[in-house]
């Protein structure tokens, strides 16, 4: 049974993986009603195509940039590099796995410093929205992710079933 959504940030248990830096500009895509929190950046925009999402976010104080495709590829390509950490956290796994690729590509590009992706560690079954929004679609897994999907990548496996790639600009 999914309680109903309670329209505030959600807090993340999640902890920061080893070497993560903290940034004064942040993207954070997909962030959903759970953006990353380990620390507070200067400038933190959440790039997410879900409306309700979106509203939760900016009624939190994030910037939020709508985004009209589930990747955001779109969007992400008009951002310029004024970004130092780019992060993924629980989104990946949302979308296919050659437009995946592509926006792990493009957050390489887009980011000064760093990037780091959160996904489980292989498919895992979901297609219902967990926190009670209504975004069944959003939620959906339509991928899974392994360590050797990020080659050149640092990975950790902080619990069973998970994983970090953590990418630092050379």
């Amino acid at each position: 049974m999914i309680s109903p959504p309670s329209n505030q940030i959600l807090p993340h248990t999640l902890a920061p993986p080893p070497g993560l830096r903290h940034c004064r500009t942040v993207l954070d895509i997909g962030a959903g009603v759970r953006p990353m929190q380990w620390y507070t950046a200067e400038r933190h925009v959440c790039l997410e195509p879900f409306p309700p999402y979106c509203q939760v976010l900016a009624a939190a104080g994030y910037t939020v940039i709508e985004s009209p495709a589930p990747d955001g590829l779109e969007v992400m390509r008009l951002l310029g590099r004024e970004y130092e950490a780019v992060y993924l956290l629980d989104v990946i796994e949302h979308i296919g796995k050659d437009s995946g690729r592509r926006t792990l590509e493009l957050a390489q590009q887009l980011a000064m410093v760093q990037v780091v992706v959160y996904t489980p560690d292989g498919f895992k079954e979901q297609a219902q929205d967990v926190w009670g929004y209504g975004g069944d679609y959003w939620q959906t897994h339509r991928s899974g992710w392994a360590e050797a999907d990020f080659p050149g990548w640092r990975v950790f496996r902080p619990s069973p079933g998970a994983l970090f790639a953590v990418w630092d600009r050379p």
